[in-house]
Protein backbone atom coordinates (compact mmCIF):
# COMPACT_ATOMS: atom_id res chain seq x y z
CA UNK A 1 0.00 0.00 0.00
CA UNK A 2 1.33 3.44 -1.34
CA UNK A 3 0.92 6.25 0.70
CA UNK A 4 0.85 10.12 -0.98
CA UNK A 5 0.69 13.05 0.96
CA UNK A 6 -0.01 15.43 -2.46
CA UNK A 7 -2.81 13.27 -4.02
CA UNK A 8 -5.66 13.96 -2.08
CA UNK A 9 -6.20 10.16 -0.96
CA UNK A 10 -7.90 9.53 2.39
CA UNK A 11 -7.19 6.45 5.08
CA UNK A 12 -9.83 5.13 7.04
CA UNK A 13 -8.83 3.09 9.82
CA UNK A 14 -10.75 0.70 12.51
CA UNK A 15 -9.58 -1.11 15.21
CA UNK A 16 -11.33 -4.30 16.60
CA UNK A 17 -10.77 -6.46 19.66
CA UNK A 18 -9.59 -9.99 19.08
CA UNK A 19 -8.49 -12.88 21.13
CA UNK A 20 -5.07 -14.99 20.52
CA UNK A 21 -7.58 -18.10 19.86
CA UNK A 22 -9.92 -15.97 17.44
CA UNK A 23 -7.67 -13.53 16.45
CA UNK A 24 -6.62 -15.45 12.63
CA UNK A 25 -9.69 -17.24 12.12
CA UNK A 26 -11.30 -13.86 12.10
CA UNK A 27 -8.68 -11.98 9.77
CA UNK A 28 -9.40 -14.96 7.48
CA UNK A 29 -13.03 -14.65 7.35
CA UNK A 30 -12.94 -11.15 6.86
CA UNK A 31 -10.53 -11.40 4.25
CA UNK A 32 -12.34 -13.98 2.37
CA UNK A 33 -14.85 -11.96 1.44
CA UNK A 34 -13.52 -8.41 1.23
CA UNK A 35 -11.27 -9.56 -1.30
CA UNK A 36 -13.94 -10.15 -3.60
CA UNK A 37 -16.24 -6.97 -2.04
CA UNK A 38 -14.02 -4.12 -2.48
CA UNK A 39 -12.01 -5.08 -5.47
CA UNK A 40 -14.61 -3.44 -7.97
CA UNK A 41 -15.76 -0.13 -5.86
CA UNK A 42 -15.23 3.38 -7.40
CA UNK A 43 -12.92 5.19 -5.59
CA UNK A 44 -10.70 2.75 -3.92
CA UNK A 45 -7.51 2.70 -3.49
CA UNK A 46 -6.76 -0.39 -1.45
CA UNK A 47 -7.06 -2.68 2.30
CA UNK A 48 -4.64 -3.69 4.55
CA UNK A 49 -5.33 -5.84 7.19
CA UNK A 50 -3.25 -5.86 10.23
CA UNK A 51 -2.59 -8.82 13.61
CA UNK A 52 -0.87 -7.35 16.46
CA UNK A 53 1.17 -10.14 18.17
CA UNK A 54 -0.90 -10.15 21.41
CA UNK A 55 -3.83 -11.55 19.75
CA UNK A 56 -5.51 -8.72 21.21
CA UNK A 57 -6.67 -6.58 17.98
CA UNK A 58 -6.69 -5.98 14.29
CA UNK A 59 -6.43 -3.17 12.31
CA UNK A 60 -8.23 -2.55 9.01
CA UNK A 61 -6.52 0.59 6.85
CA UNK A 62 -8.09 1.38 3.27
CA UNK A 63 -7.39 4.09 1.35
CA UNK A 64 -9.67 5.85 -0.91
CA UNK A 65 -9.54 8.55 -4.16
CA UNK A 66 -11.11 11.41 -1.65
CA UNK A 67 -13.30 11.63 1.01
CA UNK A 68 -17.11 12.10 -0.98
CA UNK A 69 -15.52 8.39 -3.17
CA UNK A 70 -16.11 6.73 0.24
CA UNK A 71 -19.21 8.59 2.01
CA UNK A 72 -20.87 6.94 -1.69
CA UNK A 73 -19.58 3.85 -0.20
CA UNK A 74 -20.63 4.22 3.29
CA UNK A 75 -24.50 5.74 1.83
CA UNK A 76 -24.38 2.24 -0.25
CA UNK A 77 -23.95 0.18 2.74
CA UNK A 78 -26.46 1.59 4.85
CA UNK A 79 -28.95 1.35 1.99
CA UNK A 80 -27.81 -2.56 2.12
CA UNK A 81 -25.30 -2.53 -0.31
CA UNK A 82 -27.16 -1.12 -3.76
CA UNK A 83 -24.22 -0.86 -6.04
CA UNK A 84 -24.23 -3.81 -8.77
CA UNK A 85 -20.89 -4.17 -8.80
CA UNK A 86 -20.49 -5.26 -5.26
CA UNK A 87 -24.25 -6.05 -3.79
CA UNK A 88 -23.98 -10.02 -3.87
CA UNK A 89 -20.75 -9.69 -1.79
CA UNK A 90 -22.91 -6.90 0.79
CA UNK A 91 -24.18 -10.13 3.20
CA UNK A 92 -21.68 -11.86 3.63
CA UNK A 93 -19.51 -8.42 4.36
CA UNK A 94 -21.99 -7.85 6.74
CA UNK A 95 -21.48 -11.24 8.23
CA UNK A 96 -18.09 -11.26 8.49
CA UNK A 97 -17.90 -7.85 10.03
CA UNK A 98 -20.03 -9.24 12.50
CA UNK A 99 -23.64 -7.18 11.22
CA UNK A 100 -26.55 -9.16 10.77
CA UNK A 101 -25.70 -12.64 11.59
CA UNK A 102 -24.36 -11.72 15.10
CA UNK A 103 -20.68 -11.75 15.25
CA UNK A 104 -21.01 -15.10 12.95
CA UNK A 105 -20.79 -15.29 9.11
CA UNK A 106 -23.36 -16.90 6.64
CA UNK A 107 -20.55 -20.03 6.96
CA UNK A 108 -20.51 -19.85 10.93
CA UNK A 109 -16.75 -18.50 10.63
CA UNK A 110 -15.47 -16.54 13.37
CA UNK A 111 -15.99 -13.21 13.02
CA UNK A 112 -14.37 -9.57 13.26
CA UNK A 113 -17.18 -7.93 15.03
CA UNK A 114 -17.89 -4.43 15.53
CA UNK A 115 -15.05 -2.07 15.26
CA UNK A 116 -14.38 0.08 18.70
CA UNK A 117 -12.93 2.80 16.83
CA UNK A 118 -13.22 3.62 13.46
CA UNK A 119 -11.65 6.76 11.97
CA UNK A 120 -11.33 8.71 9.12
CA UNK A 121 -7.86 10.84 8.19
CA UNK A 122 -6.29 13.01 5.11
CA UNK A 123 -2.73 11.96 4.50
CA UNK A 124 -0.65 14.69 5.94
CA UNK A 125 2.41 13.74 5.63
CA UNK A 126 4.77 10.96 4.28
CA UNK A 127 8.35 10.52 5.00
CA UNK A 128 10.87 7.63 3.93
CA UNK A 129 14.60 7.66 3.26
CA UNK A 130 15.76 9.04 -0.15
CA UNK A 131 15.10 6.35 -3.13
CA UNK A 132 12.49 4.58 -1.33
CA UNK A 133 8.67 4.40 -1.93
CA UNK A 134 6.65 5.59 0.47
CA UNK A 135 4.37 1.93 1.20
CA UNK A 136 3.92 -0.59 3.42
CA UNK A 137 4.44 -4.08 2.17
CA UNK A 138 1.60 -6.59 1.28
CA UNK A 139 2.94 -9.34 3.88
CA UNK A 140 4.75 -9.49 7.29
CA UNK A 141 5.69 -5.82 7.34
CA UNK A 142 5.88 -4.86 11.00
CA UNK A 143 3.99 -1.73 11.65
CA UNK A 144 3.62 0.91 14.24
CA UNK A 145 0.30 2.88 14.46
CA UNK A 146 0.49 5.43 17.35
CA UNK A 147 -3.48 7.13 17.79
CA UNK A 148 -3.63 10.04 19.55
CA UNK A 149 -6.77 12.00 20.55
CA UNK A 150 -7.03 15.58 21.62
CA UNK A 151 -9.17 17.44 23.30
CA UNK A 152 -10.39 19.95 20.90
CA UNK A 153 -10.01 20.99 17.35
CA UNK A 154 -7.22 23.43 18.34
CA UNK A 155 -5.51 21.26 19.99
CA UNK A 156 -5.21 19.19 17.08
CA UNK A 157 -3.68 21.63 15.10
CA UNK A 158 -0.68 21.84 17.93
CA UNK A 159 -0.89 18.23 18.00
CA UNK A 160 0.29 18.08 14.69
CA UNK A 161 2.68 20.49 14.72
CA UNK A 162 4.29 18.73 17.39
CA UNK A 163 4.11 15.07 15.00
CA UNK A 164 5.92 17.09 12.24
CA UNK A 165 8.69 17.75 14.75
CA UNK A 166 8.44 14.08 15.55
CA UNK A 167 9.13 13.39 11.92
CA UNK A 168 11.60 15.39 11.31
CA UNK A 169 13.84 14.09 14.07
CA UNK A 170 13.21 10.12 12.43
CA UNK A 171 16.66 10.12 10.66
CA UNK A 172 17.79 10.95 14.02
CA UNK A 173 16.42 7.12 14.93
CA UNK A 174 17.84 4.13 15.27
CA UNK A 175 16.46 1.79 14.11
CA UNK A 176 14.50 4.40 11.69
CA UNK A 177 11.57 3.66 9.93
CA UNK A 178 11.19 2.45 6.39
CA UNK A 179 7.84 4.61 5.81
CA UNK A 180 6.36 7.28 8.44
CA UNK A 181 2.76 8.97 7.52
CA UNK A 182 0.88 11.65 9.64
CA UNK A 183 -2.81 11.09 9.65
CA UNK A 184 -5.32 14.00 10.50
CA UNK A 185 -8.60 13.32 11.70
CA UNK A 186 -11.30 14.68 9.44
CA UNK A 187 -13.92 14.54 11.07
CA UNK A 188 -12.31 14.06 14.97
CA UNK A 189 -9.69 15.47 16.81
CA UNK A 190 -7.47 12.38 16.47
CA UNK A 191 -4.21 12.25 14.76
CA UNK A 192 -2.44 8.84 13.95
CA UNK A 193 1.02 7.94 13.21
CA UNK A 194 1.43 5.40 11.04
CA UNK A 195 5.09 3.26 10.20
CA UNK A 196 6.16 0.81 8.58
CA UNK A 197 9.69 -0.65 10.62
CA UNK A 198 10.17 -3.88 7.78
CA UNK A 199 9.75 -7.20 9.32
CA UNK A 200 9.63 -8.41 12.67
CA UNK A 201 12.44 -11.08 12.08
CA UNK A 202 14.71 -8.12 11.94
CA UNK A 203 14.80 -7.10 15.32
CA UNK A 204 15.82 -10.25 18.22
CA UNK A 205 13.46 -8.36 21.09
CA UNK A 206 10.38 -5.94 19.49
CA UNK A 207 10.84 -3.85 22.59
CA UNK A 208 13.72 -2.31 20.49
CA UNK A 209 11.27 -0.72 18.39
CA UNK A 210 11.14 3.11 19.21
CA UNK A 211 7.38 4.43 19.63
CA UNK A 212 6.52 7.08 17.89
CA UNK A 213 4.10 8.78 20.01
CA UNK A 214 4.08 12.16 21.48
CA UNK A 215 5.25 12.74 25.12
CA UNK A 216 3.69 15.18 27.58
CA UNK A 217 5.27 17.53 29.77
CA UNK A 218 3.98 19.72 32.26
CA UNK A 219 4.47 22.70 30.50
CA UNK A 220 2.04 21.52 27.69
CA UNK A 221 -1.21 22.86 28.03
CA UNK A 222 -1.92 20.12 25.12
CA UNK A 223 -4.29 17.18 26.60
CA UNK A 224 -4.43 14.17 25.01
CA UNK A 225 -4.35 10.54 25.07
CA UNK A 226 -1.95 7.88 23.05
CA UNK A 227 -2.64 4.52 21.92
CA UNK A 228 0.43 2.76 20.83
CA UNK A 229 0.35 -0.59 19.19
CA UNK A 230 2.63 -2.97 16.75
CA UNK A 231 0.71 -5.03 14.01
CA UNK A 232 2.07 -7.32 11.17
CA UNK A 233 0.12 -6.80 8.04
CA UNK A 234 -1.30 -10.07 7.08
CA UNK A 235 -3.01 -9.50 3.42
CA UNK A 236 -3.29 -6.33 1.08
CA UNK A 237 -6.38 -5.60 -1.52
CA UNK A 238 -5.50 -3.70 -4.21
CA UNK A 239 -8.38 -2.68 -7.11
CA UNK A 240 -9.34 -4.95 -9.70
CA UNK A 241 -7.05 -4.22 -12.52
CA UNK A 242 -8.79 -2.23 -15.63
CA UNK A 243 -8.43 -4.34 -18.89
CA UNK A 244 -7.25 -2.49 -22.26
CA UNK A 245 -7.42 -4.27 -25.57
CA UNK A 246 -10.95 -5.11 -25.74
CA UNK A 247 -13.49 -3.16 -27.73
Amino acid sequence: MVFDADAGAIAVISLYETSPTTQADAVKSFYKISKSFYKAIPGFYGLALFSSGDGARVMELTQWQDQPSYETFQASLASGGGAEDYSKYYEKYAGAKGGKDKGKSKDDEVSLGEPFLTATFAIDQVVSPPGMVSAIPGSMALVQLSDMAADTPEQQIELIEAAKATLAGLSELYPSPRTAVLLRGIDTSHIALLANWGSAAEFSDLDQVPKLALAATEDEAVAFTTDSHLYQTVKVITPKAEKYGKG
